[in-house]
């Protein structure tokens, strides 16, 4: 019983961090909680991805929004123009993804991050 509370207690405690960055950086999920989920508690990648979706995307999206849109950060138009794109790339994501294994998914999520924070770091940094 006590090594159940242990670890949602540490669950808990990687969603206040997963909440924080998101709510500051628009990042979370994809970033730090599915690594995380894996890494902290042996959630396969495919488990963890889909754990992070139904954590973020309600509560974390919503109320993000909120504070955004109430000192006017957001492009509406953009934000709505997005909608159809991840709409539809979310499930031929969820397609793909069940098509690979949960090693070669795990690669290929690394790869992503590696790419993007490399990318990130270079236009953050070298001006």
């Amino acid at each position: 019983m006590a090594k159940g509370i242990v670890r949602d207690i540490g669950v808990f405690g990687a969603a206040c961090v997963c909440g924080v960055a998101s709510g500051m950086f628009g990042i979370g999920g994809g970033v730090l909680l599915v690594p995380l989920l894996g890494l902290l508690f042996s959630y396969g990648q495919h488990r963890a991805q889909g754990t992070s979706l139904v954590a973020l995307i309600p509560p974390t999206g919503l109320l993000g929004l909120l504070a955004y849109a109430r000192h006017d950060l957001v492009s509406w138009r953009t934000g709505l123009l997005l909608i159809p794109g991840v709409f539809l790339g979310g499930i031929a994501g969820g397609v793909l993804a069940r098509k690979l294994k949960p090693e070669r998914m795990r690669h290929v999520f690394a790869g992503i991050l590696l790419i993007v924070g490399v990318w990130q770091a270079l236009s953050a940094w070298v001006r």
